[in-house]
């Protein structure tokens, strides 16, 4: 009998976390796993989310807006709709993750990591990025208008085809 209950409670452990159509405007989340959690229709927005894993969720139609998320791992999550405006990230990993319509209009990504990561209609408009790792990500349909770059490595940087680390060499090259 208590090997059935111990077998139940680790099937119910490991079962992904659902949240929808929740509004969780202002929450605190502390040290909280949401690994392979489902949320859709949710608001976070002005919530606070420290050391929080959310690795291969699926999260549609969420907001983070004006949220403060720190040390929070995204790690191989699908995000779709989901809207950072004006949040504060920091120490946060999306490496591996799927980005599809998402809106990082005025956030502040400090020391984040987007490695292989697939970025596909993002607006970063008025955002700020510092200490920010992209390697081997993708960047597909975005509008990349006034971007300043500055200080970042860009060996082997491409943009439609082009390595853009040896067209900056060759008109350093031709300055001189």
């Amino acid at each position: 009998m208590a090997k059935k209950q111990d077998d139940q409670h680790k099937a119910a452990k490991d079962k992904p976390k659902r949240f929808v159509d929740a509004t969780l405007t202002g929450a605190e989340f502390d040290d909280v796993d949401l690994q392979r959690a489902r949320l859709h229709n949710v608001s976070l927005a002005h919530a606070a989310l420290d050391d929080v894993t959310l690795e291969h969720a699926s999260i549609h139609n969420v907001s983070f807006a004006e949220a403060r998320l720190d040390d929070v791992t995204f790690e191989k999550a699908t995000l779709k709709n989901a809207n950072f405006a004006s949040a504060r990230i920091e120490d946060a990993s999306f490496a591996g993750a799927t980005l599809h319509d998402l809106d990082l209009a005025g956030a502040v990504l400090d020391d984040a990591r987007l490695t292989e990561g697939r970025l596909n209609d993002v607006d970063a408009s008025r955002s700020r990025w510092v200490d920010v790792n992209l390697s081997d990500a993708r960047i597909e349909n975005s509008d990349l208008r006034g971007v300043q770059i500055s200080g970042c490595a860009l060996d082997g940087l491409t943009i439609d085809g082009i390595r853009v680390d040896e067209l900056l060499k060759a008109e350093k090259a031709r300055r001189q």
